[in-house]
């Protein structure tokens, strides 16, 4: 006999499983929601990365000391080491075995592996392609004698509302199959806020608990749906996680699966808002040398009062306006330098010639801990 109740707002199923004669009120009760459903659903397509890294030991007269400050002590003559490290992924494919991941999980690895739930042998991967700027890496399992592998389907981030449901699914700690339960917390949040001033790319606050070894799992909806990928947490405070939203890692990966790096515009400024008589204005707080903005003349304190025509209300309109153009292509500024108004055009370039300067991020803001 099977019959169904409502619980909290939750379906129940109510399972009464009879062998020979039962009396009556005998029954063994299954408790069944959303959270449960999902795990089942989508555990199984849930991956444990293990990285390996070889580096150079530096030669030390004393080994004594080496193993003070590292805390292995070196054996005679050895030249290298294995650095280990994990995180969690997930798979998108199947069929062609594409696994995806945090791009800070598997940089620099030499090796990588991928355990699926229930398979005894860790599954060697090659890396497709990594984009840095959101923090994303696809990987493809080598053997494809393993293939087909369990799955999971992406959803849309951009139907995600604050106080959706949020299902955190990994391996935290190395702990494999963690799942974890928790809202949207704010849609309103960027990497600019999180510390990473130069890159302000959208992200997906959630209170569910997220912890080191969490990096690259799903954070799912209620169906079971990937709505983003875990990327960091909060160094103080608890509650508070971030993840990429699905719709960022679905136009990103046409170009990862190709090989080929994701083209990101810039321009080279960092920008804050000011008050300037009971007004807010967004005002350039840094221009990069050498950049494109620097080369169109702009300068620190310049207010940004319109972007290709349109009013800025605040410095997150000229960044969005910024991200999403394609790389070389002409954005006009209007601008205002104290008293006078001027009109500058900059060309947009790859985010990759900021990357490869690797400027130190000023400011005292607080930053948080990317998760290993």
């Amino acid at each position: 006999m099977v019959a169904g109740k409502k619980l909290h707002g939750q379906d129940q199923i109510i399972v009464s499983l009879a062998v020979g004669p039962v009396s009556s009120g005998s029954s063994i009760e299954v408790k069944d929601n959303f959270v449960n459903r999902v795990a089942e659903k989508c555990g199984g397509a849930v991956v444990r990365i293990q990285t390996e890294q070889k580096v150079e030991i530096p030669s030390f007269g004393n080994a004594d000391i080496f193993s003070f400050f590292f805390g292995i002590k070196p054996e005679v003559n050895q030249k290298e080491r294995k650095i280990k490290g994990q995180g969690s992924g997930f798979c998108v494919d199947g069929a062609a075995g594409v696994v995806l991941t945090n791009a800070h999980v598997v940089q620099g690895a030499d090796r990588i592996l991928a355990s699926f739930p229930g398979k005894r042998v860790a599954l060697e991967c090659e890396i497709l392609e990594t984009d840095e700027v959101i923090d994303l890496a696809a990987l493809r399992v080598k053997d494809k004698s393993q293939l087909p592998l369990p799955s999971m389907a992406m959803g849309a981030s951009d139907t995600v509302k604050t106080g959706d449901w949020t299902i955190v699914l990994g391996n935290p700690l190395g702990l494999q199959n963690t799942c974890t339960l928790g809202i949207v917390s704010s849609l309103d949040r960027s990497t600019g806020e999180t510390g990473f001033d130069w890159m302000r790319h959208p992200l997906i606050q959630t209170d569910a608990a997220v912890n080191q070894g969490n990096s690259g799992g799903p954070m799912l909806n209620e169906v079971g749906e990937v709505i983003g990928m875990i990327s960091m947490r909060a160094l103080f405070g608890e509650g508070i996680g971030f993840a990429i939203p699905v719709d960022s890692i679905r136009t990103a990966l046409p170009s990862l699966l190709a090989g080929k790096k994701v083209p990101r515009s810039y321009i080279g400024v960092k920008m804050a808002m000011r008050d300037d008589s009971g007004r807010e204005h967004a005002v350039v707080d840094v221009v990069l040398d050498g950049s494109p903005a620097a080369e169109a003349g702009l300068k620190v304190g310049d207010h940004i009062a319109e972007v290709s025509g349109r009013k800025v209300r605040h410095f997150d309109e000229v960044q969005l306006a910024v991200r999403s153009l394609p790389v070389d292509s002409r954005l006009k500024l209007k601008v205002r330098r104290g008293e006078k108004s001027t009109t500058l055009v900059v060309t947009t370039a790859d985010i990759r010639r900021l990357r490869e300067a690797s400027p130190a991020s000023p400011g005292g803001r607080p930053r948080v801990v990317i998760l290993p």
